[in-house]
């Protein structure tokens, strides 16, 4: 890069122009005095938890190399997830992690550039991942329905197969979101349906589902992460989605509007609480601060909730029917307080001091999927010793990264 790109005019003109769209974007999110006293009315406070018993908490993440290698017109993609398990020890305090370690997720997929075995490859590595058939995981999902209320119109699960997005071998960002979403939820749905048991399983995301207003078309791990949403509940564990990009325009109203409740004074940072978002559908006010955003998304419920003041606003996801089924009770008194009883259970879980105020089951699966540089050069080179020993060529394969001096 050239260095005296930041002192040109034009630049600072351009940041400029930038910065004012952004002032205006934000100051268009307006809260009136009635708006703001319902938030008042709806945060919620939970306790500082550090003590904890019979809890069990599971986090999801994944990873991978994508792509891993190109040969000739094809490309192999590796995609890794992991899961971990910690429970509340007793009567010492802190988190002792569950053995056995829960299996990796690793799949290794070569993907060729041609329109019928390309599409071959990529089902295959669908249903590797997932360890599933497709057509079984969009029948056991409930994506179907959720795809219906979108859309008003029935779609067979056979026509949501054919339907399924399938990008090109060389399209490699799209298949990086694929297949490294995919391998996350086919780590959540191994320790749904394991003998762990989790309370909750964690997973560094969103229920956002980008397809379920369209078509016929979706995504496989749109299906994929419903389906672990009907396990979850089957099983009574809460599945959830915690995101550290809330995704509203500003929350800074919100945010001042907790320190005053906790009598703080201006600067300082409120913690412990958490604002359910309000549904159109099921509550009685709404936010004007999701406005145009797909918040809380279909099918779930959706909280903003800040655990610790060093960290950030982040956002919660779970399932609508766990919510209604173990959250919701026959007050609003009885509601409030089975929500906290789980932003407790979370809180417990964020005071690990290498990752305080964030729980540490998800950034453990972080750190153990993510791989290293010199993981993935290993990996590498014994994907082509195999393929040597095989007979192809070694000087057909490539690092598309560092051929073009990109990596």
């Amino acid at each position: 890069m050239r260095f005296d790109l930041h002192l040109r005019s034009t630049v600072r003109e351009q940041f400029q122009s930038v910065a004012q769209e952004m002032r205006d974007w934000q100051t268009q999110a307006q809260v009136g005095d009635e708006e703001a006293e319902l938030i008042r009315q709806n945060i919620l406070f939970f306790n500082h938890t550090t003590s904890r018993q019979d809890l069990r908490v599971a986090g999801v993440d994944g990873s991978g190399d994508f792509p891993m290698l190109s040969y000739s017109d094809s490309f192999i993609y590796l995609s890794v997830a992991q899961g971990t398990v910690y429970e509340a020890t007793t009567p010492h305090v802190g988190l002792r992690e569950v053995s056995p370690v829960p299996e990796p997720v690793l799949e290794c997929h070569w993907i060729p550039e041609d329109d019928v075995r390309g599409v071959e490859a990529i089902n295959r590595a669908f249903e590797q991942l997932a360890k599933t058939p497709i057509s079984e995981v969009i029948k056991r999902s409930d994506y179907q329905q959720l795809k219906y209320q979108a859309t008003r119109k029935k779609y067979s699960a056979e026509e949501l197969v054919a339907g399924l997005i399938r990008p090109h071998a060389s399209d490699t960002s799209n298949l990086a979101i694929q297949l490294r979403s995919t391998a996350e939820m086919a780590a959540a749905l191994q320790l749904i349906e394991g003998t762990h048991r989790p309370n909750y399983i964690l997973a560094d995301t969103t229920f956002s589902l980008p397809f379920v207003a369209s078509k016929a078309n979706s995504l496989f791990y749109e299906h994929l992460k419903r389906l672990c949403c009907v396990e979850a509940r089957k099983r009574e564990t809460g599945f959830f989605a915690l995101s550290k990009s809330h995704g509203l325009a500003t929350t800074e109203l919100v945010e001042k509007l907790a320190c005053e409740l906790q009598g703080l004074a201006s600067g300082q940072t409120a913690e412990h609480w958490c604002l359910r978002i309000p549904d159109a559908k099921r509550d009685e006010w709404s936010l004007s601060l999701v406005k145009g955003r797909n918040v809380p998304p279909l099918g779930a419920v959706s909280y903003l909730v800040r655990f610790h003041r060093t960290t950030p606003l982040m956002r919660l996801d779970m399932d609508s029917e766990y919510w209604q089924k173990f959250v919701l009770g026959k007050t609003e008194e009885e509601t409030r307080s089975q929500e906290q009883q789980i932003f407790e259970n979370l809180d417990y879980t964020c005071h690990d001091q290498r990752v305080y105020g964030y729980p540490y089951p998800i950034k453990a699966a972080h750190d153990r999927a993510s791989l290293t540089e010199s993981e993935r050069v290993a990996f590498r080179k014994q994907l082509i010793s195999a393929a040597v020993a095989e007979g192809m060529s070694p000087a057909l394969f490539r690092d598309p990264s560092t051929a073009t001096g990109h990596r």
